[in-house]
C-alpha cells in the first residue's frame, strides 16, 4: 500500500474486536433464552463468518409474504409518483418520500434487526444509514457506468449495502438483473496515490473494471483464494421470495448483470456507515418506529447502539431460530455460481466494454421513429450522457462524501426538471440557434469547461446561498445542497485534468451545464451566473446535437399529437392516470381537446359499424373453436412484454384474464370507503355527501355518486371562493370545499351541469390537500363507474366461465385487431411518427412492420375491461328478463347489455384535476373533468356488433357449457 495510514479499516482493528465481542454478548444473553440457546448462538456466529469470508450474505422471505406485500405496494406508489425515468432505469432518493420512511413494512426490508446487526459486526462499530434508494430497472443488453463490475466509492473506509431485490410488481426474486458478485474479493484493498504534496487520493475510474484487461485482473486477484484458481462468479437469481443481500460494497467486485433476460426487478440499497466517520446520516426527522430504526435513519433513538440492538433482540432471535434450521431462509451462494456457457457469456459480455452508446443511438433512433420531438429528444440524450463515465477524485479525508448528494440529484434529474430547466428564458437563444457542430480536441473542450467552472466556483464563493431549494433537491435543505453543490463543482474541474476522450467530455459538459443552472436557482447569480450555464449548454450542443434534430418535415397537425402526448405517453398512459397518479393533470381545456384528437384517430383506425348487423352478415371463420384461446394466446406471447407495459396484468395464460373482480361491486367499493375514509378528510366529506344524496333521492349510490360530481365540478369555483382563507397563502384546504358540498346536498335546488365546454383554472380555483389525501379522495368518486350490484357481479362472474362467452369475447378481440391491422397502417405511414397508435393500446399493440399495414398484438388488458363493465351490464339485462346462467342468455341479452353499460356509464370518467407544488407532500386540486372515454362509442358499437354474432356461432357441446356453469 502506498499510503496504509490513509485506510480508516486498517486502523482501528482492536476497537472493532472489542465491539464485536460487545455484539457477541448481546446475542448470547439473547440466546439463553431460548431452549436451544446455543445453537442459535453458533447460527449467528456462522453467519457473521460466512459475510466476513465471502464478502456477501444473502436472505430470501426474511419478511412475512403480508409484510412484503405491504411495503411493495407502497413502493410501487411512490415509485409510480416520484421516480426519475430515467433512460436506463426509475430512481427515487427515499428520503425526499416521506410516506415511504413512515411505513412500518417497508422499513422492515432494510433496518431489520438481524441485517444491522450483521453490518454492524462486519464493520466493527455501531452504525448509521447514510443513504437509502429505490430503483427500478427493466430487462435491456447494456453495460452501462451504473452496472459494470465495480466496488463502490469508498476506498479509504469500509462501507457495507442491504439491497433488497424482488420482481417488480410480485413477492417473488429476480427473475434477471440480479446481484453478481466475485466472492472472497472483500480480502483485497485498492492502491492509492500520494501526490508530490503528500495528499492522498484515488478516482473512481480505479474502482470500475470496464475491459477486458481489468476484468481479468479482478479475476486473477480472487482466485488466489480459491483453491481450484477459477473464477467463481455468483448471480442471485430465479429465487423463490424477496432477497436481501447484506454486501461489502466497497471491497467486494460487484455489479448488476443486465440483460434482456427474464423480467423488470425492483430494488431497495441502504448503504451504512459507520458512526465514527463523520458522514452523517439520511437526515429524516419526527420518524415513527422503533427505537434503532430512529438511529439508523434520523441520528437519534433515545439510547446507545447496542442498547437499541439489545431492545430488539427477541426479532433476533427468531430470525436466527428460522436461520437455523432448512427453512430456505439463507441462500447457498453455491447454487447460483454461473457455470459453463452462463460464465462464459458473462465474461465476454463484461470483457466487451461498455455499451451505452449502442444502447442511446437505438434509444434515440427509435425516438425519430415514433415522432419525439426536438425538446424530448434532447432531455433523452442528457438522461444517457448523465449515466456515462466521469471519473471524480475520491480523497482519504473522505471530503467528496459532500458532493454525493449533487452529484446524485443532477445524474437522477427527472424530464420534467431538465425540461424547466431548458425552457428559462437565458437558454432561449442558445436552444433557438444552436452551434455548429464542435469538432475542437479533446483538451481544448476541457480547458473551456475547467474555465467555467472556475468562474461558478467563484460566483458561488461570493454569493449568499438561498433559504430554501427547488423541488430537484426533494427533502435536501439548503445548507446540504449548496455545500454538496459547491465540493461537486470543485470536484468536477479536478476530473477535466484526467478527461482523455469525447464521451466523457459530453458527460462532463452536460454535468455541468445543469449543475450551473442548479447554482444559478441556489445562489442567486443572475445574469453572471445564466451566462455560464448558457455558454455550457452551448458547448453540449454542439457536441450532440446532430443527434437529436429534426430530419424531415412534420405532419402538419403535429401539434396536436405533441399537446397530447405531453399529457399521455408511455408513462403517464391516461389521463386519469396522469393526475390521479403522478399528479401532473392537464388542464381541463386540454384534456376536451385531446379527447377530441384521440376521437378524430379513433374513427381512423377502429372498424365503422352499426350496432345491429344485417342477416346476411358473414362471421369470420376463426377454425375450431375450441383451439381460438390457444391461437389469442399464441398472439399475446410475442408482444406480451410491450401489452404488460400498457397496463395488462403479467399472467401466464388466456384464463387468467377471463375473469370478473369480485370486489367490483358497488356494494363492495362503498364498504371498503366506509372503512378506509377519514370522516373528515375530503374523501370522507364526498363519501357522505354520496350517501346523503343517495337517501334524498331514494337512489343508487352510483347514481348519486354521478349527481354530486356533477355538481361539484359544475359549481367547483362557487365552493372554493366560498372558502377562501388567510391560511396558505390564502389557498383553502380541500376539506373545506367538501364539507361545504355535504352541507349544500339536499337544498332545494336542481343538481348542476357542468359546462361541454371546459374553461381554464381561475384565480382562486385551486385547493391543497396531501399526497395520501389526493390518493384517497380519488378512490372516493369510484362508485360512479363501479355501479354494479353483488347479484349482478355474481351472474357475471358465472357468464365469464361459460365457453359460448369466453369464445365471443376472445373472437371479438382478435377481429378488432384484423380490421384495424390495415387502418392502423394507413395512418402511421401517413403521419411517420408512432406516437399516433398510442391512444389504442388498450386494445392493441404493435409488433412489427409486415408489407402492409401493422403488426398488432392483441393487448389482453381488452379482455380485463370487457369482463369487468360489459359482462355485469350484460348479467343485470339478464337478471332483468328471468335468467339465471349462462344456460339462459342469448344474442338478444348480450346486445341489450352492451348498450346498458353505455346507458350506466362504464366508459364515463371523472378526472381530478391534481397537480404537484413546490412542497413534496402537497398536491394541489383545480377542480374535476367530466369526461366519457374517447374510444367508447365505436369500441361499443363494435361489441354490439359482434359479440351476439359470435355468441350465437360458437358450436361449443353442451357438456363444456354445463361443466363451466358452476356457480361461483
Amino acid at each position: 500500500m502506498a499510503s496504509p495510514s490513509s485506510y480508516r479499516q486498517l486502523g482501528r482493528l482492536r476497537t472493532d474486536r472489542r465491539f464485536r465481542r460487545e455484539v457477541e454478548a448481546v446475542v448470547a444473553a439473547a440466546c439463553e433464552t431460548r431452549p436451544d440457546g446455543r445453537l442459535l448462538f453458533d447460527t449467528f456466529r456462522s453467519l457473521t463468518a460466512a459475510l466476513h469470508a465471502e464478502g456477501a450474505l444473502s436472505f430470501t422471505g426474511l419478511l412475512p409474504e403480508e409484510r412484503f406485500t405491504g411495503a411493495r405496494q407502497a413502493y410501487d406508489d411512490a415509485m409510480r409518483a416520484g421516480g426519475s425515468r430515467g433512460s436506463l432505469h426509475n430512481y427515487l432518493n427515499v428520503a425526499d418520500t416521506r410516506q415511504l420512511l413512515d411505513h412500518p413494512d417497508f422499513r422492515e426490508t432494510f433496518t431489520h434487526p438481524l441485517l444491522v446487526v450483521l453490518v454492524a459486526y462486519a464493520l466493527g462499530g455501531p452504525v448509521r444509514i447514510i443513504d437509502l434508494r429505490a430503483k427500478d430497472t427493466h430487462p435491456v443488453d447494456v453495460v452501462a457506468r451504473d452496472n459494470t463490475l465495480h466496488v463502490d466509492n469508498s476506498p479509504f473506509m469500509d462501507e457495507f449495502k442491504v439491497i433488497v431485490t424482488w420482481r417488480t410488481g410480485t413477492g417473488q426474486g429476480p427473475s434477471g438483473q440480479g446481484l453478481t458478485y466475485l466472492p472472497r474479493t472483500n480480502r483485497l484493498l485498492r492502491q492509492c496515490v500520494v501526490d508530490d504534496d503528500g495528499d492522498v487520493r484515488s478516482d473512481e475510474d480505479a474502482c470500475i473494471f470496464p475491459t477486458q484487461a481489468r476484468v481479468d485482473e479482478a479475476l486473477a486477484a480472487q482466485a488466489r483464494f480459491f483453491a481450484d484458481r477459477q473464477p467463481h462468479v455468483v448471480h442471485l437469481k430465479d429465487l423463490p421470495a424477496p432477497c436481501h443481500t447484506i454486501f461489502a460494497a466497497s471491497r467486494l467486485v460487484h455489479h448488476r448483470y443486465r440483460t434482456s433476460a427474464g423480467g423488470p426487478r425492483s430494488a431497495v440499497m441502504a448503504s451504512f456507515h459507520r458512526t465514527d466517520e463523520g458522514t452523517g446520516f439520511l437526515g429524516g426527522a419526527d420518524l415513527a418506529g422503533s427505537g434503532l430504526d430512529r438511529f439508523l435513519l434520523t441520528g437519534d433513538g433515545g439510547a446507545s447502539f447496542l442498547e437499541l440492538v439489545r431492545a430488539e433482540s427477541a426479532r433476533i432471535v427468531t430470525a436466527l431460530e428460522r436461520a437455523a434450521r432448512p427453512s430456505g431462509l439463507v441462500v447457498i451462494p453455491e447454487r447460483h455460481l454461473l457455470r459453463g456457457d452462463d460464465l462464459r457469456v458473462w465474461y465476454a459480455r463484461q470483457s466487451a466494454g461498455v455499451s451505452l452508446d449502442r444502447l442511446r443511438t437505438a434509444g434515440l433512433a427509435d425516438s425519430r421513429v415514433r415522432g419525439t420531438s426536438e425538446m424530448r429528444r434532447l432531455v433523452l440524450r442528457m438522461q444517457y450522457d448523465l449515466q456515462g463515465a466521469l471519473n471524480m477524485p475520491l480523497y482519504a479525508d473522505l471530503r467528496e462524501e459532500v458532493r454525493k448528494r449533487a452529484r446524485i440529484v443532477i445524474r437522477e434529474m427527472a424530464p420534467e426538471h431538465i425540461r424547466e430547466i431548458l425552457g428559462r428564458p437565458e437558454y432561449v437563444s442558445v436552444l433557438r440557434e444552436p452551434p455548429e457542430p464542435d469538432r475542437r480536441a479533446v483538451g481544448d473542450l476541457t480547458e473551456e469547461l475547467r474555465t467555467a467552472l472556475r468562474v461558478l466556483d467563484a460566483l458561488m464563493s461570493g454569493g449568499p446561498a438561498r433559504a430554501s431549494v427547488g423541488p430537484v433537491w426533494g427533502a435536501t435543505g439548503a445548507r446540504a445542497a449548496t455545500s454538496s453543490l459547491r465540493r461537486f463543482v470543485v470536484d468536477l474541474r479536478v476530473a477535466c485534468e484526467s478527461v482523455a476522450d469525447l464521451e466523457s467530455v459530453v458527460t462532463a459538459f452536460v454535468f455541468g451545464a445543469l449543475g450551473a443552472a442548479l447554482a444559478a436557482d441556489l445562489f442567486g447569480l443572475g445574469e453572471a451566473g445564466g451566462e455560464v450555464a448558457a455558454g455550457l449548454l452551448g458547448t453540449y450542443l454542439g457536441l450532440v446535437g446532430p443527434s437529436v434534430r429534426e430530419h424531415r418535415a412534420a405532419h402538419p397537425e403535429r401539434h396536436r399529437l405533441d399537446t397530447y402526448h405531453e399529457s399521455v405517453n408511455e408513462t403517464m398512459q391516461t389521463a386519469k392516470l396522469a393526475s390521479e397518479v403522478w399528479f401532473r393533470s392537464a388542464p381541463a381545456e386540454t384534456i376536451a381537446r385531446n379527447d377530441r384528437f384521440v376521437r378524430s384517430l379513433v374513427r381512423r383506425v377502429l372498424p365503422s359499424a352499426a350496432g345491429h348487423p344485417d342477416a346476411g352478415d358473414v362471421v369470420p371463420d376463426l377454425g375450431d373453436p375450441a383451439d381460438l384461446p390457444a391461437r389469442y394466446w399464441q398472439q399475446v406471447v410475442p408482444a406480451k412484454p410491450l401489452a404488460v407495459r400498457f397496463g395488462a396484468a403479467d399472467l401466464d395464460g388466456v384464463d387468467g384474464y377471463l375473469t370478473v373482480d369480485a370486489d367490483r361491486s358497488v356494494e363492495a367499493v362503498m364498504d371498503r370507503l366506509r372503512r378506509d375514509a377519514a370522516p373528515l378528510s375530503p374523501a370522507g366529506l364526498l363519501l357522505r355527501s354520496i350517501e346523503r344524496a343517495a337517501t334524498l333521492r331514494d337512489g343508487s349510490p352510483a347514481e348519486a355518486c354521478r349527481d354530486v360530481m356533477s355538481r361539484l365540478a359544475a359549481d367547483w369555483r362557487q365552493l372554493v371562493r366560498r372558502c377562501r382563507t388567510t391560511g396558505m397563502a390564502g389557498v383553502p384546504a380541500a376539506h373545506q370545499v367538501f364539507a361545504l358540498l355535504h352541507d349544500s346536498i339536499g337544498l332545494d335546488r336542481p343538481v348542476a351541469r357542468a359546462s361541454d365546454r371546459p374553461r381554464g383554472v381561475e384565480p382562486g380555483s385551486e385547493v391543497l390537500l396531501t399526497r395520501t389525501e389526493a390518493r384517497a379522495l380519488a378512490r372516493a368518486y369510484m362508485p360512479a363507474r363501479l355501479c354494479f350490484a353483488d347479484a349482478e357481479i355474481r351472474v357475471a362472474r358465472r357468464l365469464a366461465r361459460d365457453p359460448r362467452v369466453r369464445h365471443a369475447m376472445l373472437a371479438t378481440h382478435l377481429h378488432l385487431v384484423d380490421e384495424s391491422s390495415n387502418r392502423a397502417g394507413e395512418l402511421l405511414a401517413e403521419w411517420a411518427d408512432e406516437r399516433v397508435l398510442l391512444p389504442f393500446t388498450e386494445a392493441f399493440v404493435r409488433r412489427g412492420a409486415p408489407p402492409t399495414g401493422v403488426d398488432l398484438a392483441p393487448n389482453p388488458k381488452l379482455l380485463t375491461v370487457m369482463c369487468n363493465n360489459l359482462l355485469p351490464a350484460v348479467a343485470a339485462e339478464l337478471l332483468v328478463r328471468g335468467g339465471r346462467d349462462a344456460d339462459d342468455l342469448d344474442p338478444g341479452t348480450l346486445r341489450a347489455g352492451v348498450e346498458a353499460a353505455v346507458r350506466r356509464g362504464v366508459f364515463s370518467v371523472t378526472v381530478g384535476l391534481f397537480r404537484r407544488t413546490a412542497h413534496p407532500d402537497l398536491v394541489s386540486l383545480v377542480g374535476f373533468s367530466r369526461r366519457v372515454c374517447p374510444a367508447a362509442g365505436s369500441f361499443s358499437t363494435f361489441c354490439q356488433r359482434w359479440l351476439p354474432r359470435f355468441f350465437a356461432g360458437s358450436d361449443l357441446g353442451a357438456g363444456l357449457r354445463q361443466g363451466a356453469a358452476t356457480v361461483l
